[in-house]
């Protein structure tokens, strides 16, 4: 979970322009942030939750400007029946 965090952070902080600016955003000391992104403390939920918002509304904006008409995620082919190989008697 704290490796978890720190990516989830550093997302959240390349979105709102750097770490001061993430800590400006969610009310917090630049001394959390950084033991929160070096895996040295659990971060509180109701911080998570906020950094979550943030990623995901960045998600959100993204994938609302997208142009593709189609999902991002190719639709795989069935796998055609092949015939098995049955040992030699």
């Amino acid at each position: 979970m704290l490796a978890f965090q720190g990516r989830l952070l550093k997302r959240a902080a390349e979105i709102c322009g750097g770490p001061n600016a993430l800590c400006l955003r969610m009310g917090v000391s630049e001394h959390h942030l950084r033991l929160w992104l070096e895996g040295k403390a659990r971060l509180p939920e109701h911080i998570f939750l906020k950094a979550t918002d943030v990623v995901l509304a960045d998600d959100i904006a993204r994938a609302e400007q997208d142009r593709r008409g189609h999902p991002r995620i190719a639709v795989l082919a069935p796998a055609e029946d092949k015939p098995t190989s049955s040992p030699a008697a």
